[in-house]
């Protein structure tokens, strides 16, 4: 399944509002899709315990470097679209 990556190492550059508006609309549409959240200011966590989520819109954090191979694999295993929104920082991820 497609796994989309917003990556970039600028804060600030509109990854986590695009990473939420391909996501939500994915899952309005129908599908299903996990949104893994790596910036470690959880944005996508924040803006889905608002209640703003649509139900087919699965929201996973706190998943660091040593983890996130496995994770995306595991998730795109389960879920037709991935899609992920790394740190705005100079790091592994």
């Amino acid at each position: 399944m497609p796994v989309i990556s917003f990556a970039s190492p600028k804060g600030g550059a509109g990854k986590t509002t695009a990473a939420i508006l391909l996501a939500s609309e994915l899952a309005r549409k129908g599908a299903g899709v996990t949104l893994i959240d790596c910036d470690p200011r959880q944005w996508c966590v924040k803006w889905a315990e608002g209640g703003k989520a649509p139900a087919a819109l699965r929201v996973l954090a706190k998943v660091d470097e040593d983890k996130i191979i496995d994770v995306i694999e595991a998730e795109a295993a389960q879920s037709p679209f991935v899609i992920v929104d790394l740190e705005g920082t100079n790091s592994q991820l």
